[in-house]
């Protein structure tokens, strides 16, 4: 079977290459609104899992970005009435839509990482793979106009997936994503929007390491998650990266070839 062509992000792009154009005061105004909730939430969630799981080596938290003004969302015809408020909507809104299958994100889905190193010593971050769980027709619906808002501080590492090109139920592991031709124009996108991931990578004892997984698709409503692999010394660990409640991360086309 055919695979279907690299789709290619023009308005990520373009965002990226505002984003380096911007003030440091832009930018910290920019990454402050986009990850907030997940800067507010990594200490309280990392002491909480500290006090149930003294001995876990590290944590991870995974927020996957809803704020309204840096996402394209899908509607279907079955929920229009919701379309109106989507504008002004909060991400405290949009995430419960989102998970009930109400609304989706558009084009792409950007997902904040962070891992955090517990007990008193370093963990190595060793590979990150990408699971397409599940891929069909879309239902009709529409695609809300590209965004706009302001930007924040020096950004993480990126991790882009072309969706599309990847095999069904098969973990694609990120040394095969971070040189496959099929990826090239996702990489391209990762050092346009900042720098791209590199592994393995050594997260120090009480310190955070963030980068952004962003999954993209230009055919399909694709259903997908992540498996992010690290190493404590002695043991190989394993964590699964989803939406809440262990649901997988669903991102559809936008219709017009990201624009």
């Amino acid at each position: 079977m055919t695979r279907p062509a690299v789709p290619t992000d023009n308005y990520l792009r373009r965002m990226g290459r505002r984003y380096r154009t911007l003030s440091t005061s832009n930018k910290l105004a920019l990454w402050s609104a986009a990850i907030a909730a997940l800067a507010f939430a990594v200490p309280i969630a990392v002491s909480a899992w500290q006090t149930l799981f003294p001995s876990n080596p590290a944590t991870l938290l995974v927020e996957p970005n809803d704020q309204a003004c840096l996402n394209r969302w899908y509607v279907p015809d079955t929920e229009a009435a919701l379309r109106p408020s989507l504008r002004g909507a909060t991400p405290e809104q949009l995430a419960p839509w989102r998970r009930e299958g109400r609304i989706a994100h558009a084009g792409a889905l950007e997902a904040a990482l962070s891992v955090h190193g517990n007990a008193g010593s370093s963990v190595e971050i060793r590979d990150i793979s990408v699971t397409v769980t599940r891929r069909e027709k879309l239902a009709p619906g529409t695609v809300t106009p590209p965004p706009g808002c302001g930007a924040g501080p020096e950004e993480p590492a990126y991790l882009v997936v072309d969706l599309d090109t990847l095999p069904l139920n098969r973990p694609v592991p990120a040394t095969y994503l971070l040189r496959s031709p099929q990826q090239k124009a996702a990489r391209q996108l990762e050092e346009d929007m900042g720098q791209s991931l590199s592994l393995p990578h050594t997260v120090a004892a009480d310190d955070f390491y963030s980068l952004f997984l962003v999954g993209r698709t230009k055919h399909y409503d694709c259903h997908w998650r992540a498996t992010i692999t690290w190493w404590d010394g002695e043991e190989t660990h394993r964590h699964t990266v989803s939406d809440s409640g262990g649901k997988d991360l669903r991102v559809v086309p936008t219709g017009d070839d990201f624009p």
